[in-house]
C-alpha cells in the first residue's frame, strides 16, 4: 500500500462557478451608459452638419448675469448632453425604486422637462442670435431627449 499522487491537471472542482446575481436597482447603469453616449454620439453628428451646412457657428448663453453670447463649441455639447443625460439616468433611477410603473412617469417628466428646456434658447435676443441658430438648439435638446428617453425605457424594460 503505497501513497497514490494526484495529477493537479486532473484535478476538478466539485462545484460550478455560481452567477453573482445583480441587484435589481443597479440595472438601470448600462442602458443609462448607452443612453448617454448615444445621445451626446447623436448630438455631436448634428452639430457638425450643421455647423458645416450652416457655415457659421451656434450661438449660446454663456453666463448668467450678465448674459454674454458666444460661439458653442463641440466640447460644450458634449458637456451639456453628458450632463442633462446622467440627470436624466438619475430621475430614471429614482423613479424606479420607488414606483410601481417608472417608464410611464419618467416619459411625463421627460416631457415636461424637454418643454421647459426650449425657453433657454428660444429667449435669447434675436439680433445677435438667428431664429435658425435658436431652432438647432431646440432640435438638438429633442435629440438627446428622445435618445435618451427611449434607450432607457426600452432597454429598462429588459431589466426585469
Amino acid at each position: 500500500m503505497g501513497i497514490e499522487t494526484v495529477n493537479s491537471d486532473q484535478v476538478q472542482p466539485s462545484v460550478a462557478p455560481q452567477k453573482v446575481p445583480i441587484e435589481r436597482r443597479h440595472l438601470w447603469v448600462v442602458p443609462f451608459s448607452m443612453a448617454a453616449a448615444m445621445a451626446t454620439a447623436a448630438n455631436v453628428i448634428f452639430y457638425f452638419i450643421l455647423t458645416g451646412w450652416i457655415g457659421e457657428p451656434l450661438l449660446m448663453l454663456e453666463q448668467f448675469p450678465p448674459p454674454i453670447i458666444t460661439p458653442m463649441g463641440v466640447d460644450e455639447v458634449i458637456l451639456f448632453s453628458l450632463i442633462f443625460s446622467l440627470g436624466a439616468g438619475l430621475v430614471y433611477a429614482f423613479l424606479c425604486a420607488v414606483t410601481k410603473r417608472p417608464d410611464r412617469t419618467f416619459i411625463i417628466v421627460a416631457a415636461v422637462v424637454l418643454l421647459a428646456s426650449f425657453a433657454l434658447p428660444l429667449m435669447m435676443p434675436t439680433p445677435p442670435v438667428a431664429m435658425s441658430a435658436k431652432y438647432s438648439l431646440v432640435i438638438m435638446h429633442i435629440i438627446g431627449a428622445v435618445v435618451v428617453v427611449g434607450m432607457l425605457v426600452g432597454l429598462g424594460r429588459k431589466r426585469a
